[in-house]
């Protein structure tokens, strides 16, 4: 498949359980706010960028960052920055400062077709080797019809102006197959429906097939174009609801050995600003695209089918390209991976970018850590577990808000870059100290990259001696005692058969509440019926009441503890100090306050 200055204002809120539905207008638990991550760093900008568009080399600690007439260079490891001007000096043409590390001015580079003559976010281009596909016209008098173009290698094509409807562009990548001459390029977009119906989603949303050895047609009206392009239409809808999510906000292309197994996760919202991630597989997309008939065609099928990659050095037959160039789509729609054909997740959340990232935990398996960006400038960090996906975390990543223009994951170093129009942030894609070193909440998290030792939450690229849980579906012993930190607990001393409550307040009657003596699960409320908090009584104190009792709320699949108590026997307490009743009188005194107590309560 193709391809700080100043101290760090990082918030988190740890939201720790397996993420599912959340419908419109459910109220929040208030998130709990630790301190930043270690490990991240920011760099700001001279001046704020309004348009800022970033790059960043795998396996490299810099960044890229591109504005009006100017390119920002900033290193995270050795702090090295510098600022290249950028002038006009013709329509289109740019001066090019050749190799930026060594800063050396170079002759005037053409960058039609690459770069737009205005800020514009529906653009779009891929680079190959030395072949580049872009989405940006090459003059500003090339109409307003958005196309696909090859505007570098193997001679410049672009796409009919029929076969898209108001296209906006999401994401394109190359895919290598067994034969050279049957290399694709797939890209993924939105369009209008060209159904107008009351009740139809005004967009549709698209995946595309082109030919990489596509050459053009025979005459002189397909010469210039692609012959091979066919579209499908993209499915994600929760089969429960039958909520439609037809938005797609973006992709991530997760590569395989074998290019059927190659991945594409699908980023979709709808109108009422939910989202969703849809799971494809190239295998099916190709499947789609060989088999299926094109929607309003019933005419014969041509020798070369529409869509069909021909040996090197051909052309599509002109019968070919008329049919696919008037029927460009397929009837058969692309749906989920999944064997239910279902989305990964959905929830209320407005998510606007996706990147997927595949880390060895400490069992040996491989999971996919899913980050989302929200419309509110914050990044969920998601994974991928057998019995559903977990949010493990989410990051305020900018003061104020601030939207989140870029999102950048170097898999090599196991980073993530986050770009606004005023910064960029380098952060670890760990984050284990988050987890405010506490036994319970590293191992609760269920977070690959982190587990429990030596009184820590360690990153499993410092340790792979840890204690780590992933697979388990209760909260089960996972914690021994040694490695809980008495002192996040509050100590309650109780005298034997006295009475006692646990109380949690209830601040959501969406979420669910559950009370844990040592691990294991002792009460839960139903807070469907009217009630302001979750109690646990004990009507008489004994022996197996005492230890460590944790209140968990869980909604919209987050998790956090909310009350943390520990009790501790008073008599035992009281005789340790030498406090302890001694005589016979001193019984029936504190006899008759528990008979006292009974009876007026």
């Amino acid at each position: 498949m193709g391809r700080g200055r100043s101290p760090l204002a990082l918030l988190v809120a740890l939201w720790l359980g397996q993420l599912g539905t959340w419908a419109a207008g459910r109220p929040k638990v208030n998130p709990r706010i630790i301190a930043a991550p270690q490990g991240a760093k920011e760099y700001v900008f001279p001046r704020r960028e309004r348009f800022p568009v970033f790059f960043h080399q795998e396996n490299t600690s810099s960044i890229y960052v591109g504005g009006e007439g100017r390119l920002y260079y900033y290193d995270f490891a050795t702090r090295e920055n510098y600022t290249e001007e950028f002038p006009v000096r013709n329509e289109g043409q740019c001066v090019s400062s050749g190799n930026l590390t060594q800063r050396k001015e170079s002759p005037p580079w053409d960058g039609r077709g690459i770069a737009p003559f205005t800020p514009d976010s529906n653009t779009l281009v891929v680079v190959d080797g030395q072949d580049i596909y872009s989405t940006i016209k090459k003059s500003q008098q090339n109409g307003k019809i958005p196309r696909f173009r090859r505007v570098r290698g193997g001679g410049e094509l672009y796409t009919s102006d029929t076969v898209m409807q108001n296209p906006q562009f999401v994401k394109a990548t190359t895919l290598r197959h067994e034969e050279p001459h049957q290399d694709k390029i797939y890209y993924f977009f939105r369009e209008d429906n060209p159904d107008k119906s009351p009740e139809a989603p005004r967009n549709i949303s698209r995946v595309a097939q082109l030919c990489k050895e596509d050459r053009g047609g025979t005459s002189s009206l397909s010469a210039s174009k692609w012959t091979t392009f066919l579209k499908a239409t993209l499915i994600c809808v929760d089969p429960v609801t039958k909520g439609n999510f037809n938005w797609l906000q973006d992709v991530f292309f997760v590569p395989a050995g074998d290019w059927r197994l190659s991945k594409v996760y699908g980023l979709f919202t709808n109108t009422w600003g939910s989202s969703a991630v849809c799971v494809y597989s190239f295998g099916d997309i190709d499947n789609v695209f060989r088999t299926s008939r094109l929607k309003g065609y019933n005419g014969p099928t041509p020798e070369v089918k529409p869509g069909q990659c021909v040996p090197s050095g051909q052309h599509t037959p002109s019968e070919t390209f008329k049919i696919a160039d008037s029927h460009p789509e397929v009837e058969e729609r692309v749906e989920p991976l999944s064997p239910s054909r279902s989305p990964l997740f959905h929830n209320k959340h407005r998510y606007q970018k996706i990147g997927v990232h595949e880390v060895a935990a400490g069992d040996g398996q491989r999971y996919n850590v899913l980050y989302l960006a929200t419309d509110k400038g914050s990044i969920h960090k998601v994974v991928e577990l057998p019995d559903g996906v977990q949010n493990i975390v989410e990051i305020q990543v900018f003061p104020n808000k601030d939207p989140i223009q870029a999102m950048i994951l170097d898999h090599a170093r196991a980073v993530l870059y986050v770009g606004s129009s005023s910064r960029v942030l380098e952060l670890p894609m760990d984050m284990c100290s988050a987890y405010r070193n506490n036994c319970h909440s590293c191992v609760l998290a269920r977070d690959p990259y982190c587990g429990w030792a030596n009184g820590s939450c360690l990153s499993l690229a410092r340790s792979r001696d840890v204690l780590q849980n992933l697979n388990f579906n209760s909260w089960q012993g996972s914690c021994q005692r040694g490695d809980v930190k008495e002192d996040d607990f509050r100590n309650i001393s109780v005298m034997p058969l006295s009475r006692y409550y646990l109380n949690c307040s209830i601040e959501s009657h969406y979420a669910t509440y559950n009370w844990y003596h040592e691990d294991v699960l002792i009460k839960s409320c139903n807070t469907s019926r009217p009630q302001h908090d979750c109690f646990h009584f004990i009507p008489s104190v004994r022996r197996e009441h005492y230890g460590h009792y944790v209140c968990v709320s869980e909604e919209d699949g987050f998790r956090q503890a909310l009350v943390k108590e520990r009790l501790l026997d008073r008599q035992r307490f009281l005789s340790q100090r030498g406090r302890a009743p001694a005589t016979l009188a001193s019984w029936f005194r504190l006899l008759l306050v528990l008979v006292l107590a009974e009876l007026f309560h």
